[in-house]
């Protein structure tokens, strides 16, 4: 049971973050589509990262600031979305749920993506005005 558990979450956490990037990658302009990730980096952030390429992908795709608050939210949901369908497959498989791990993955998620994004931010713009 732990197997299928690991091998759900191994496969949703690469094809939820890629599905949301595709659909959102079709609608960007052609300018902001251009500056986003080729596929080689695409890839490898998926395959690296899952879920948490979303801040990646928010940080070459949107404005400035924008990119903090969207990315944040955006792995906080993903991260939300693989934490309940790891509940929910448990509790179809028999086994105990603890169901106050949900928030609590959801709320560092989040927060953990907007405090780097908002950080990234500042360093960016303590640089743009140093030079």
């Amino acid at each position: 049971m732990q197997v299928a558990r690991l091998a759900l979450a191994m496969v949703l956490g690469i094809a939820l973050p890629f599905l949301a990037q595709w659909l959102d990658r079709r609608r960007l302009a052609p300018p902001v589509r251009a500056r986003s990730w080729n596929v080689a980096t695409w890839g490898a952030a998926l395959y690296g990262f899952g879920p948490l390429s979303m801040l990646g992908w928010f940080w070459t795709t949107r404005p400035r600031w924008r990119r903090v608050w969207s990315g944040g939210l955006a792995t906080g949901g993903m991260v939300g979305v693989l934490q309940l369908v790891d509940v929910v497959l448990t509790f179809a498989l028999g086994e105990p749920v603890e169901p106050t791990e949900i928030p609590v993955a959801l709320a560092a998620a989040t927060a953990g993506g907007i405090v780097l994004l908002g950080a990234m931010e500042l360093v960016v713009a303590v640089r743009r005005r140093l030079h």
